[in-house]
């Protein structure tokens, strides 16, 4: 068997190889990987790039590491797309941009789809998280709840609605994007400054419940296009502005 990693950058190379694999359905979730030195000898390299590719394979979730047992395919999990983009966006922070954009497009249909196949149960249980989150915002304002205590309840919200839409689809990925945007910290700086911010999503999810209860597909997906458009806008402003406490040059004295 002849040798397959050939260029320089050999522990990518060995991320890719294992990739492809995946992809090609070659390996699957639960199959172990071979042990360190046979894969080393059918790779024809030494195990040190062998080592960094799959630490760095194990760092995004796609590779899980078992004590005493060797390295196997991880199951999928949203965690795991949520951390690439959350790498791949310290390289580009425009992508940030591109999670708004696809959030917009795609939790739009998805509330438009929710409001024709919600269920009685479903829309209770939107407006008891709605209900949850506006009670919360006061102890968070008062320093009483923490930012995460917040993120969750909304990302609650938009999974709740995911789900009222009864597509599979839509719920794995609005599970995803919403991973993303935590662990890229999309939303800290604004709401960690303005808690009385979340007055406005309350609203809006309070108008989006409206809709979808009352069947209105295209007010649904309106309100929800909005709602994500207002948290786009007022992020880009905040990341914008120094960090709290750094003064621009302006401020400086001459």
């Amino acid at each position: 068997m002849g040798k397959i990693i050939q260029k320089t950058s050999v522990s990518q190379q060995v991320i890719d190889h294992i990739l492809d694999r995946i992809h090609q359905g070659e390996l699957k979730p639960g199959d172990r990987l071979p042990g360190e030195r046979e894969f080393a000898e059918y790779l024809g390299i030494s195990r040190v790039p062998l080592r960094e590719a799959i630490s760095a394979l194990s760092a995004i979730g796609i590779v899980e590491k078992r004590q005493g047992d060797g390295n196997f395919i991880a199951s999928f999990s949203p965690d795991v797309l949520g951390r690439i983009l959350h790498t791949y966006t310290m390289l580009d922070h425009a992508l940030a941009d591109d999670l708004f954009e696809a959030r917009s497009l795609v939790e739009g249909a998805s509330a438009r789809l929710a409001a024709r196949n919600a269920k009685p149960e479903d829309v209770q249980a939107l407006y008891e998280a709605v209900d949850v989150m506006e009670q919360a915002v006061p102890a968070y304002i008062r320093g009483e709840k923490r930012l995460g205590d917040m993120l969750q309840l909304d990302d609650l919200f938009h999974l709740q609605c995911a789900a009222a839409s009864h597509n599979q689809f839509y719920i794995q990925f609005v599970n995803i994007v919403h991973t993303a945007g935590t662990d890229m910290g999309l939303y800290e700086r604004t709401y960690g400054r303005h808690p009385e911010k979340y007055y406005d999503s309350v609203e809006f999810h309070r108008q989006l419940v409206d809709a979808i209860a009352a069947g209105d597909e295209l007010l649904a997906q309106d309100i929800m296009c909005r709602h994500i458009d207002l948290i786009r806008t007022d992020t880009e402003q905040e990341e914008s502005l120094p960090p709290e406490g750094e003064k621009t040059g302006a401020d400086t004295p001459a």
